[in-house]
Parts: structure tokens; C-alpha cells; sequence
């Protein structure tokens, strides 16, 4: 059998496994930057999402103008502003924005996983101790976000960037060497 047929693309990979470790490699390289600067990866964090806000309401309210014959003005409008109010006051205040994501996230681990493990529990699934595990563990990172805010939040989100590129980064550099070892399609020159 082969893999080119079942993957489409499987073949580059395999090709091009080296960047592909390497992409792996600067992935973990970052993400480990990232975890020791968690201070200044979670302010960085705050101000891209900052300049993300500031560019999606700029856009939002040249839409409402564009568009505004097809209806919904108000609303694009409503959305652009603040889109640009939250964008300007997190690149303005970065700490305080973090310390408010920080504490919004909190609560979404909290009741969200709370409702996740309930519903697991409730409801006869596949498997579904990995769900109450997965809600298990979410409230209790809701219960430490809260119970250690506001110091949580200056280190927390670029804590979470840095092990979210870790993992990303392992994933990719394991996913390199298992497509090196892959055979050669039928037909393919090596």
C-alpha cells in the first residue's frame, strides 16, 4: 500500500523531512525562550493581540461604510469601535491586559471544565474518562489562576505560549522522523 495515496502531500514530507525537523527544532528552541521569558512573552502576547484589535476594527469600520446598503451598519460599526477601544487599551496597558485575560481565562478552565467533567459524567460516552480528566484538570488551572491573580497573570499566558510551542515543536520534529523512515511510493524514484 502506499502512503502518498492514503496522505496526499506524504511524499514531500518525506522529500523534505530535514526542514521539517528543523522547523521542529526551532519550534522547541522558541517555545523554551518563550517559557523563560514569561513576563516578557505574555506583554508580547498582549500587544500582538492589541494590534490584531486595532486592525480588525479598522477593517470592521471601513465595512460598515463600504457595505453599509446591504445592512447591519450599526452593527459593523458598534463591532469596529470596539474592536478599536480593547485594541488600543491593551497596547496602551499591557499588564493590565494581561492581568484581564488572565483572569477571563481563569474562569473560562474553571466553569468550563467543570461543565465538561459534569457532562462526561453524565452523559455515557466513549471513553469518557478522558473527558472528566480533561475538565478535572481544567478546573483545577481555573483554581490556581484564581487563587494566585493578579501575580498569575504576568507570567501565565506567555508561560502557556512557550509550552504551546513546545509541544508543537516536539510534534513537528517527531513528525519529520517517522515520514523519513516512510517507503518509497510505487513508481517513485527515490
Amino acid at each position: 500500500m502506499s502512503y502518498g495515496m492514503i496522505l496526499p502531500g506524504m511524499d514531500a514530507a518525506r522529500h523534505n523531512w530535514g526542514w521539517v525537523l528543523a522547523l521542529g527544532i526551532l519550534l522547541v528552541l522558541l517555545g523554551a525562550f518563550a517559557t523563560s521569558a514569561a513576563i516578557t512573552t505574555t506583554m508580547l502576547t498582549v500587544l500582538i493581540i492589541g494590534v490584531l484589535l486595532l486592525i480588525a476594527g479598522v477593517f470592521e469600520i471601513g465595512s460598515a461604510f463600504r457595505n453599509a446598503h446591504y445592512g447591519g451598519f450599526w452593527m459593523h460599526l458598534f463591532t469596529g469601535i470596539l474592536d478599536l477601544v480593547c485594541g488600543a487599551l491593551l497596547v496602551r496597558y499591557p499588564a493590565a491586559g494581561a492581568l484581564t485575560l488572565t483572569l477571563v481565562l481563569a474562569i473560562f478552565f474553571l466553569v468550563g471544565g467543570g461543565m465538561r467533567a459534569l457532562s462526561a459524567l453524565m452523559i455515557d460516552l466513549p471513553n469518557g474518562g478522558w473527558a472528566v480528566l480533561s475538565g478535572i484538570v481544567d478546573v483545577i488551572l481555573g483554581i490556581f489562576l484564581l487563587t494566585s491573580w493578579p501575580v498569575s497573570g504576568l507570567w501565565f499566558l506567555g508561560l502557556a505560549v512557550g509550552i504551546g510551542l513546545i509541544f508543537r515543536g516536539a510534534w513537528w520534529a517527531a513528525f519529520a522522523l517517522a515520514v523519513r523512515k516512510l517507503p518509497t511510493p510505487v513508481g517513485k524514484p527515490m
